[in-house]
Order: C-alpha cells, then structure tokens, then sequence
C-alpha cells in the first residue's frame, strides 16, 4: 500500500513539472519569435539585415541602445537593417507584439569595426548609399583599422540638460484668474486677423477666408523679435476660446494670467496666435470634424505662419520661405486642449515638426479606438528622425488629469514613446504633468476635462517655453 502511494505521488509530481514545462498562455514556444543572430559584426558606413523568425502577423519595433555606434531600422514586419556608424558596441533591442500575445523582447549585439586601409566606399547607387550630411564622406579611407573615432558627423546628438523651472499641478495666486489684473499699461491687447487660405481637400480644395485672434504683448515693438505660441483651442470651440471665452464661458483670466507673467518678469514677451481647424460656414465640410485636426497641417504651413511672421516683429524677420522658417524653429510653439491636443500631434509635431520645437498637448494623443503602440512609435520617430538632421525637440509638455476623460490613452501612448527612445528625456526636454481631483476654492476642479485643468497647464508651458536657443 505504501509502495503504491509513493508511485501514484512520483506519477502526480511528473504531471505537475510536465504541466509546467508547457506555458498555457501566450505565445507557442515551438513558434517563440527569435532573431536570425544573437551577435551582428558590420563595419563602419555598412549594413546588415537581421531576421525575426516566427514573426508572421506580430508586429515589431527596434531600437539601438547607442545611435552613435549603430543605428537600427524596421524593414518590413519580418526584419530589421543595422548600420554601423563609428567603431564600438552596442546593443539593438526588438520587441515583438500581438494583440492578445505576451511581448517578446529579443537582443542582439552589434559590433562596428573601422574600414579596413583597403576599403572604399560603396558607390553611391548601391543598396547601402553612405549618408550624405556626415563629414566622414569626404574620406576615401579610415588611416588605420584602430582608429574607434571618425570625424565628427554634422549633426552630433547632444543630449539636454535639465530644465531649472519646477512645472507645478496649481498655478500660484497671483497668476489665478482671481488675481487682480496687470496695470492697464501692461496688459496686453488682443486683434483679430483675416487670412486667406484653402481646405486642402486631397483632390477637391476649396478657398476661403479664416480668422484667427493675435495677442500682442503690452509695448509691442516692430523693432523687436518676439517668440510664437501657436494655441489651438478644443472640440466645438473657436479662436475667442483660449482668451476670451465662448459660449457664455469667460476665460479672460488666462489672458490675465499672460499679462501678469510678462508684467511681473517671469517670461518674456511673446505673441499667441489663437486660430481654428474649423471651417468657415460656407465651405466644404469634411467627412468628420476629426479629421481637421490632421488637415489643418497644411493651413498651419502654408498660410498661417506665413501671415502672422510677415505681418509681425518674429524671428523669421519677414522670411517666411521654409529655409528660414526651419532656421527659426525654436522660436515658434504649438500647443492646444481636447481635439486641440490632437491637432497639436498631427498638425505640428507630426508633421511640422521641422518649424515647430516646442509642443504642448493637453488632454488626449490619438482619441479612442486607435493603435498606441503604433502612434508612440510615430512620436518616437518624428523626434529620433528630427534629432538625426540637426533639429533637436525643444521640450513636448504632456499635461492631463486623473480624472480627464482623455487620460488613460495618453498616459498608455506616451509611456509607451518614452520606453522606446533615450531622446525623451524626462524633467530636460519632456514632462509628463497629471493634476490630481482636487476642489479648488475659488471654483470648480482640477483633473478634469476643462479649463481649470487647462490653465495650469498653459502656465506651465509659459514657463518652460523658448527657454534654451
């Protein structure tokens, strides 16, 4: 009987260890994704593929731990391309995702060595093209294999020291809307502009005449220069709404907040452009209100930067071609509430990001529904991408609240962006700001969807704004 109890025990244990040995979840280890190389040697200006086994229907996303020894790029769903830069190691990181599925991680080491003295490089029409904005191009050759430091590339990353503001979850008393307004002398005055421009429908553009509000700093001077905050309101809103109010909403006490900061010497004078997506009432209407937020990039481009840094003192001097408009990047911001926040994403870092360095989305990334993982890796890209060609992002202030209908995807997104690049850097070129509920005494709740919230996030941007060249 004892004999007996002690086989079927034996017996039980092999089950329990057989059971584990098999994952019940997850991804089949038999099919594991994994790479075609644990350890990738190139030399410098070279490329070599590497392949993600077992990845059919996943998703993949690489990163280099040390852009300056190489760099890593998706090809296709299935691979990826290293590329040596200078002599070194470094080591590329591919995560493979489904919905669904456990996240593998799967790394590589990569060593770059020099060119050999014998080696050319390739022809500029072969697969692997040398860059052509490196200083290193102009070198038939590497004087000796030893050498581990090129020339200098054109466009060294320099990674940002820290910002010396502490950006806050409450705006102080004397910039509330409570507090008493700047001497009539310094306050600043608001004018509204009329400008021509077009829909952008693809295929299907239509003219028509906008407007957008300009606030101009008390003693404006058409001999000085002053910075551009572009400031773009929310979902059912219009240009009053940011410094006026709209809808028997008054949020005058922002423009107040503005007048008291530049008064009392805490920022420097600057003009705030506050424009709309929406189109006038006789235009063409698009297919959905969101999709303005997207559309407005050409407008935003084309017409308006135009206008405004033609018609007032900006750094742009009146030279509104692109060369010049891209030279003065760091003068100009964007940022905006809600859909605003939207179009703040897709109309300036998306795809102005080479005019634009400084970004302020408040409440919402993509909205409901969308892919995050794939819009972290579109953040990650546009700024990894302006960074390579000698634009560094000045700083992106994400702000929202615990109780923000919006919160949630925005937290997961960029969580997500500032997990896959060391070119978000929190507290120097990056700030995540979430307000806590909290009743305020004088009215309403920080937190939440609305202009409580908002107003403190746009002191904060004030603040930390246009503050490195």
């Amino acid at each position: 009987m004892k004999r007996a109890k002690k086989c079927i025990g034996l017996l039980a244990g092999i089950a329990m260890v057989l059971q584990l040995a098999v994952p019940a979840t997850g991804i089949d280890a038999a099919a594991k994704p994994k790479l075609s190389a644990k350890t990738v040697k190139v030399k410098v200006n070279e490329s070599k593929k590497v392949k993600v086994k077992n990845a059919k229907g996943f998703k993949i996303s690489v990163k280099s731990k040390k852009k300056a020894i190489a760099t890593a790029k998706k090809k296709g769903n299935s691979a990826f391309v290293v590329k040596g830069v200078k002599a070194g190691k470094t080591t590329v990181t591919c995560v493979v995702s489904k919905k669904g599925k456990k996240k593998v991680t799967l790394k590589c080491t990569v060593k770059v060595s020099a060119a050999s003295k014998t080696e050319t490089p390739a022809p500029q029409n072969s697969t692997n093209p040398i860059p052509t904005n490196t200083a290193a191009n102009n070198q038939n050759v590497v004087p000796t294999a030893t050498v581990e430091t090129p020339a200098p590339t054109k466009n060294a990353y320099i990674p940002p020291e820290p910002i010396s503001i502490a950006l806050t979850t409450d705006v102080p008393e004397a910039y509330r809307e409570t507090a008493a307004e700047a001497p009539a002398e310094l306050r600043g005055t608001i004018e509204t502009i009329t400008y021509e421009t077009e829909t952008y429908d693809e295929g299907n553009s239509a003219k028509m005449i906008k407007e957008a509000n300009v606030y101009l700093p008390a003693g404006y001077d058409a001999s000085k220069q002053y910075n551009v905050l572009y400031l773009m309101h929310g979902g059912g809103e219009n240009k009053d709404t940011w410094l006026l109010g709209t809808d028997g909403n008054d949020f005058s006490g922002n423009k107040k907040m503005i007048d008291n900061l530049i008064a009392k010497g805490e920022i420097e004078p600057l003009i705030i452009v506050t424009p709309t997506f929406y189109r006038p009432s006789d235009a063409p209407k698009p297919d959905s209100d969101f999709d303005l937020t997207t559309i407005f990039q050409h407008e935003l481009r084309k017409d308006l930067i135009p206008y405004i840094e033609s018609h007032y003192s900006t750094y742009a001097g009146g030279d509104v071609s692109d060369e010049n408009l891209i030279k003065t990047r760091m003068h100009r911001a964007f940022a905006g509430l809600s859909m605003g926040s939207m179009t703040t994403y897709r109309s300036a870092l998306y795809a102005n990001y080479d005019v634009f360095a400084w970004f302020g989305p408040y409440s919402g990334c993509q909205g409901a529904g969308g892919d995050q993982e794939a819009e972290a890796a579109k953040i990650v890209s546009v700024i990894e991408d302006g960074v390579e060609k000698g634009m560094p992002l000045g700083f992106l202030y994400c702000g929202n609240g615990v109780a923000d209908m919006a919160h949630d995807e925005h937290v997961a997104i960029m969580g997500m962006a500032v997990s896959m690049t060391d070119k978000l850097v929190e507290g120097a070129n990056y700030a995540f700001i979430d307000l806590p509920r909290i009743e305020r005494s004088y009215g309403g709740f920080t937190g939440e969807h609305s202009m409580w919230s908002w107003h403190i996030h746009l002191y904060n941007c004030l603040r930390v704004f246009f503050t490195r060249s």
